[in-house]
């Protein structure tokens, strides 16, 4: 399950990536493998021809992977580095789906921003870490100040 921080809860330890896009084509791209085609196909409805490729949704033009959406690279960004935080406030409906789905990973926003699809999540403030299963719940605490 993914794990929502507050801005105040962020320890020294963990780095809050705002810049989605420039983080993707400098790190993340390089440990792109079969789980980053599900994804785009999900998000960007392209499909993934390599590591580096991508076909357009559009026309099928062959294109570099860093014309993904940065919503679709914010998604990878999660699931490619679990030990970073990412602002998730560009994501669009479609990539919370898939956000809210995802096994782990570490995200941020300064306002609620949840799917309608939600299950459970890890919740961090200053209280510390806990687990909330419920959309109303979750809106509370996330516009609730610390």
């Amino acid at each position: 399950m993914i794990t929502i921080y507050k801005k105040k809860a962020i320890s020294g330890s963990m780095q809050l990536i705002s810049l989605n896009d420039v983080y993707f084509n400098k790190y993340t791209v390089e440990q792109l493998d079969e789980k980053a085609a599900e994804i785009i196909r999900k998000i960007d409805h392209s499909e993934m021809l390599s590591k580096y490729t991508i076909s357009s949704r559009f026309n099928g033009t062959v294109l570099n992977i860093d014309k993904l959406s940065t919503v679709c690279k914010t998604v990878l960004n999660i699931v490619y580095n679990p030990d970073k935080i990412f602002n998730i406030c560009e994501c669009g409906d479609n990539a919370l789906d898939v956000i809210y789905s995802l096994a782990c990973g570490n995200v941020y926003c300064e306002y609620p921003f949840i799917s309608f699809d939600m299950k459970v999540v890890c919740v961090c403030d200053r209280q510390g870490k806990r687990t909330i299963d419920d959309y109303e719940t979750l809106k509370e605490w996330w516009s609730n100040e610390d």
